[in-house]
């Protein structure tokens, strides 16, 4: 039987290896837990998330940081046109004409 924290490691582990398929675990020289990104970085470095002194954690920050790395990218600017503000705010536009 698969105990409700197992389960939730699984969950975290499945989310992380989605977004970088040869990520481990590693541990530092400190006795603290870093999930690699299996290419030489670590998994949240760029959001400044420190090493966790448990396994289960260091996989938690890593899923944390790939959803809030995925959320930057969805929203950034840079993926941003022109022409999809100028259509949604004439649509936003011509909704508040009718009243």
């Amino acid at each position: 039987m698969i105990t409700p924290e197992k389960k939730k490691f699984q969950t975290l582990k499945r989310k992380v290896l989605k977004a970088f398929p040869s990520a481990k675990t590693h541990i530092t020289k400190d006795g603290l837990y870093c999930v690699s990104d299996g290419e030489g970085g670590i998994v949240g470095s760029e959001l400044l998330i420190p090493s966790q002194p448990s396994v289960m954690k260091a996989w938690y920050w890593a899923a944390e940081s790939v959803r809030i790395s995925q959320n930057i990218e969805r929203t950034s600017p840079t993926r941003m046109s022109l022409d999809s503000f100028e259509k949604k705010f004439e649509r936003i536009s011509n909704r508040n004409k009718r009243y």
